[in-house]
């Protein structure tokens, strides 16, 4: 855990380290352009503006609120409602933000915080509705990792946790599985395997929380996907 003033040492850092994230140029003229070519009134669009300028200051992800922008903008999504859904990624980048400084290491926050797609996964989890708790256990268990991909294994991982959760496994169920395949060597860009692992299970009469099951114990002992499919058919 970061406590105190260690914790704004660490935010000191990566605000200095997450420059980068928005070197690829000014993001007020494509704002700007944006906007010009919407019919919203000057009022409606210095209040869209502003939560650029906070984004800004904050050191967030502005790109990922650029694209939001412009996908509301193909939909002809009203102005206030536009604007609220921008304010709720904000507030999912700040939410995830301190998860983040409270359960990592000052090095590993700092690398995830100025990944922008790391982080932005992160917040896309929270925005779904993947509680805290799970969302500290998901980061942990994947900073333990030793691979040099472990948080793009952690990026895969989260949506694998959504989907086996839409499949029907319980909160707990899904998170183990999720743990189990993070103590593998399993690369996350095989993870999607894992629901054709279910599905495959499900037309043998394997009922999904035996697959569960199977996974949780085979997925350490497995060195692939393919060692981790012979081991619990």
């Amino acid at each position: 855990m970061v406590h105190g003033n260690k914790k704004w040492i660490i935010l000191i850092g990566i605000w200095i380290l997450a420059g980068s994230m928005l070197s690829a140029g000014p993001w007020a003229p494509q704002v700007d352009k944006s906007l010009r070519s919407s019919q919203f009134a000057e009022s409606e669009k210095k209040q869209l503006r502003r939560v650029f300028e906070h984004a800004e200051q904050e050191q967030m992800p502005v790109e990922v609120l650029i694209l939001r922008l412009e996908e509301g903008l193909a939909k002809h999504v009203p102005a206030q409602l536009l604007y609220n859904a921008l304010m709720r990624e904000l507030h999912s980048y700040e939410e995830t933000r301190h998860l983040v400084l409270d359960q990592l290491s000052q090095d590993e926050a700092a690398l995830l915080l100025t990944n922008a797609t790391i982080w932005s996964r992160t917040a896309t989890l929270y925005q779904q509705g993947v509680p805290e708790k799970d969302l500290a256990a998901l980061l942990q268990m994947f900073s333990r990792q030793t691979s040099k991909e472990k948080w793009n294994n952690y990026r895969y991982g989260g949506g694998l946790l959504i989907a086996l959760r839409q499949w029907g496994l319980t909160d707990d169920l899904s998170l183990s599985v999720l743990e189990a395949l993070s103590r593998s060597p399993i690369s996350g860009d095989d993870y999607r395997i894992i629901l054709d692992i279910f599905n495959t299970g499900f037309a043998n009469r394997i009922a999904p929380n035996d697959m569960a099951q199977r996974i949780i114990i085979s997925a350490p002992k497995s060195r692939s996907i393919t060692m981790l499919e012979r081991l619990v058919r």
